[in-house]
This record gives C-alpha cells, structure tokens and sequence, in this order.
C-alpha cells in the first residue's frame, strides 16, 4: 500500500506555496545578476535595512524546497524588487512545473494560470487597478525635477494587458510560430469556404 502511495504522489504535480515561489524566483533573480549569495546580500543590506547572513540567505534559497519555508513581508518584497531591479510581479512568475498550494486547494494545488491571472491581472481586475493608478496619478503633483513623468497609469495598465494576452496566447499554443500556423490555416480554410459558398450561389 506504501509503495502505491508513493508512486502517486511522484505523479502528481509538486504544490508550492506562494512563499517558495519567491524564494524560487530570488534564486533566480540572483543568477541573473550574476551575484554571489554574498554579493546580493550586500545588495540587498540598504533597503533591508539589515544585512543578511550567508547563512540565512542560503536558508531562503533552500526553503524552495524544504519544510522550513522562509515567510516573505510585503517590506521584503519591496526592497527585493529594489535590489535586483525588476518589478514586484518577477517575484511571483511560476515555476515551469507544479501548482500553487492555497488553503483552499491544499491537496493538489491550484493551477499556476491563477497565480499568473492575480499577478498580470483579468479583463475583469485590470479596470479596478487602471482607476486606482490613474488617481493616485492625478493627485501627484508634477515636479519639476519629473518634467517627462513616466507614462500614464492607463497606459501602463494597456501594457499589462497587452502582456496578460501574449501570455494566453502562448498557454494556449504554446509556441508563437505554432500559433501563427494554427491561425494562417484557419484564415485559408475561412477563405476556401467563402469561395465555396459563392460558387454554389451562382
């Protein structure tokens, strides 16, 4: 009975808690830059306002997989993203395996789709965020040392859209080259059969 149970769980997919995801993504994140568990500790010391061990920074990294999962705070994800210089949503981009473990769906996770939909957001939370952006935007008052503020929040909430469809459309075809096949295809076949019904009208 032992044996079947676990077989069955080497075939169901690896759940991750959001937690893990960051320290995941801070693995990466430090690959990237090309720092030393060191480097990025002295990296990240300014707006820690600490300087973290190389102890506990190699400890992060390990909780990606072990049962001592470091707990980020929205403060730790702030200077994370200011450290490394990428956006808060780096922090959350899935791995290419497993499912997200929530409270609700403990057992085999949910789909890392949903992670993605919270981070980039929906045509149904995309409106909400581009209203709160655009007047915090409207209640700043233009500097002059800001005389080329950066673009507008709508703007930048069309990107994320733009971005939320790309990444669609690549879960749904995968490959873009594949997808632009797929869709050439169906305008040809379109095409046939609009020749197809006007010869049969005449």
């Amino acid at each position: 009975m032992g044996n079947v149970a676990e077989r069955l769980q080497k075939l169901l997919p690896r759940t991750w808690t959001a937690n893990q995801v960051v320290a995941h993504n801070l693995l990466r994140a430090r690959i990237l830059r090309g720092w030393t568990q060191e480097q990025a500790a002295d990296e990240l010391a300014p707006y820690l306002g600490a300087r973290l061990s190389h102890a506990s920074f190699s400890a992060i990294e390990r909780s990606i997989a072990s049962a001592r999962v470091k707990q980020f705070s929205a403060d730790d994800l702030v200077a994370l993203s200011r450290a490394f210089r990428v956006p808060l949503g780096w922090w959350f981009t899935p791995p290419e395996e497993g499912a997200l473990h929530t409270p609700d769906h403990s057992h085999h996770g949910v789909n890392f789709a949903e992670l993605v939909d919270i981070v980039l957001g929906t045509p149904d939370t995309l409106p909400v965020l581009a209203e709160a952006l655009n007047r915090w935007a409207a209640a700043r008052p233009l500097a002059a040392s800001d005389p080329q503020r950066t673009p507008s929040a709508t703007a930048r909430a069309s990107e994320l859209a733009e971005l939320r469809a790309r990444s669609m459309v690549r879960e749904r075809f995968g490959d873009l080259g594949e997808a632009r096949d797929v869709l050439r295809r169906l305008a040809d076949l379109l095409d046939q059969m609009d020749l197809e019904t006007r010869d049969s009208a005449l």
